[in-house]
């Protein structure tokens, strides 16, 4: 298996979608905007007929002078000039809102889903691939498309436009200025498949050197105490200054592809202006053309130099957008595969479970469950118990969908896998507070709930202290703002659970927070929560465990003993020990 200079196998790095795949998911987009797609075509073919009705009037006028046709075929010349100059510019004005509108709609769309898509990657799996990588596609790769969409993309679809209508301009006056014009193409067909073969695999590669080099400074910066108390300085600083000379090769070559294939571009240029210049001399002298015709000819050719070197140009700068689109598909289209949507079980549902042949582990390291099995009934509320490193929380992050087993399969409803954010719900100890009021911190876990529906979910859960602030949901926390406790952190994420409809719920010691005087208060909450779904509770307190349907008591990864409170306490077994400890605190 080849391996990264991160050391990251070549398997467990997050996916990169093929042309094919690329192609689809920017049909899919824009072919939801298709009557705004085709208004905008319409508009830059506009643009591009007006355009060229400038150089058109040029040799107009220079006939008129060349004839001494008067002042006022003058005058009507040059009012038609600049009235085609004034139509370009409005034109253009209008093509650029409207492709405006078109670009950043659908990259928001497309910002949306791989936010989504990176939200709802599993943890081991991020830490398999690295967070240099994510990191490098959310950012680099998405900065990459919105140039693309916003300058690139326009300034292609113009430059196609014009040349197509050029040609046609210089058939029209004369077939012989159109065919010279073509012997350019066979120069700029070499020059561009020549640069494609070879820039292509430069521009990926440089992507991934990019997010390798990320990850070394990741985790140099995130490990510098431990870094500098194993005295490894250096070895880092070397492994950083590789992986950037590695960068800083690709870009030299990809400088030395580009700068060859711009100068074919300007021998094109240069054969191809001179055949003009040729063609429109014996013309005039046989007197096939006016000495207008032939200026408004060279004028045409003059006017596809820009256009041409933006379109093979930004071939250049589309590659390297799509190289990065490929990557932004290829993080979607990897949460696509984990879960059809259509499988998802709906919000507020309560799914039956069943886990078969299961084999779930972290990293590198010995599975913590293997073969395991386990059914659960829709509604049926199930607590795990055990010592530390039994498995409860492996088996319930796999339950929960945040944790890729390595084997088997966890089906809810006999046909759904288990996805955290849709049909299923992890709170854990560890929890977040985001920058924000109290109320945008809740939404995040329904965001069409109103403001009645807020304060109606932090009276459920007796979060009182929320509206005994100054400004109640409306208060400011987080960085920089109100800092709330280890135990009200919590408390704003059972609020967040009873708010979100997910169908199987996964509560991972989320009363832990609580202390002595608000346990009871937690485990309310906790409780009020499972009612109507599917849950299962890895139990900070034995009380939690005693309110379950079911009790697994879990040790080695395998489940020892299972049953309800009462029957468990009356077999006298694990539990039964475990319960008499608890009691006797």
């Amino acid at each position: 298996m080849s391996e990264s200079t991160t050391g990251v196998p070549a398997a467990d790095r997050l996916p990169i979608a093929d042309g094919r795949s690329t192609w689809h998911h920017v049909i899919r987009i824009f072919g939801a905007r298709r009557w705004l797609v085709a208004l905008t075509a319409f508009t830059l073919l506009c643009v591009a007929v007006t355009g060229l009705a400038i150089p058109a009037l040029l040799g107009v006028i220079v006939d008129v002078v060349s004839a001494q046709r008067g002042s006022q075929a003058l005058l009507n010349s040059l009012g038609l000039l600049f009235l085609a100059a004034l139509a370009t510019g409005i034109l253009t004005g209008i093509s650029q809102v409207l492709l405006a509108k078109l670009g950043q709609s659908g990259l928001a769309q497309l910002r949306e889903e791989v936010f989504e898509s990176a939200m709802e990657l599993p943890q081991e799996r991020l830490e398999r691939a690295g967070s240099g990588d994510l990191i490098s596609r959310v950012s680099r790769d998405v900065d990459a498309t919105n140039e693309a969409i916003g300058g690139i993309l326009p300034t292609f679809i113009s430059a196609l436009f014009t040349i197509a209508l050029t040609l046609l301009g210089l058939g029209v006056l004369d077939w012989r200025f159109a065919a010279v014009t073509l012997l350019c193409v066979p120069i700029h067909a070499l020059a561009l498949r020549s640069f494609l073969r070879r820039s292509g695999p430069i521009y990926r590669a440089m992507r991934v050197a990019e997010a390798e080099r990320g990850q070394h400074l990741l985790e140099a910066t995130g490990g510098a105490d431990t870094i500098r108390a194993l005295g490894v300085e250096q070895h880092h600083v070397s492994t950083v200054a590789a992986s950037s000379r590695g960068a800083v090769a690709l870009m030299l070559k990809a400088v030395v592809v580009s700068s060859r294939f711009y100068g074919w571009l300007n021998m094109a240029e240069l054969l191809g202006m001179a055949a003009i210049l040729s063609t429109g001399f014996f013309l005039v002298r046989a007197d096939a053309v006016t000495i207008g015709a032939a200026t408004a000819a060279a004028l045409f050719f003059h006017r596809l130099f820009g256009p041409i070197g933006a379109l093979l140009a930004n071939v250049d700068e589309l590659q390297k957008a799509g190289a990065g689109l490929a990557r932004l598909v290829g993080l979607i289209d990897s949460d696509r595969e984990r879960q059809d949507p259509a499988a998802v079980t709906h919000p507020g549902s309560a799914p039956g479970v069943v886990v078969s042949g299961l084999s779930a582990g972290y990293q590198d390291a010995p599975a913590v469950i293997t073969d395991f099995e386990l059914s659960i009934a829709p509604g049926e509320l199930v607590a795990l118990v055990g010592s530390s490193g039994a498995g409860k929380t492996t088996l319930a992050r796999v339950l929960a969908g945040s944790l890729e087993p390595g084997a088997g399969t966890v089906l809810l409803d006999a046909s759904a896998a288990p996805r955290l954010g849709h049909s299923t719900l992890l709170v854990s100890q560890e929890v977040h507070v985001f920058s924000g009021t109290i109320a945008e911190n809740l939404l995040l876990a329904a965001p069409t709930s109103t403001a009645e529906e807020l304060i109606q979910a932090v009276l459920e859960a007796e979060a009182h202290w929320v509206m005994a602030l100054p400004e109640g949901l409306e208060t400011m926390v987080g960085h920089g703002a109100l800092q709330l406790t280890g135990e009200q952190s919590q408390h704003l994420a059972l609020v967040r659970a009873l708010l979100n409809r997910a169908g199987l719920v996964v509560l991972d010691e989320a009363t832990a927070e609580g202390g002595s005087a608000s346990a009871a208060l937690m485990e309310r909450v906790a409780l009020r929560i499972t009612r109507g779904r599917t849950a299962v509770v890895v139990a900070h307190r034995l009380s939690q465990a005693a309110q379950a349907d079911r009790i697994l008591v879990m040790e080695d990864g395998r489940i020892v003993e299972q049953g309800s409170h009462n029957a468990l306490l009356t077999a006298g077994g694990t539990y039964a020990s475990l319960w008499a400890a608890w009691s006797a605190r």
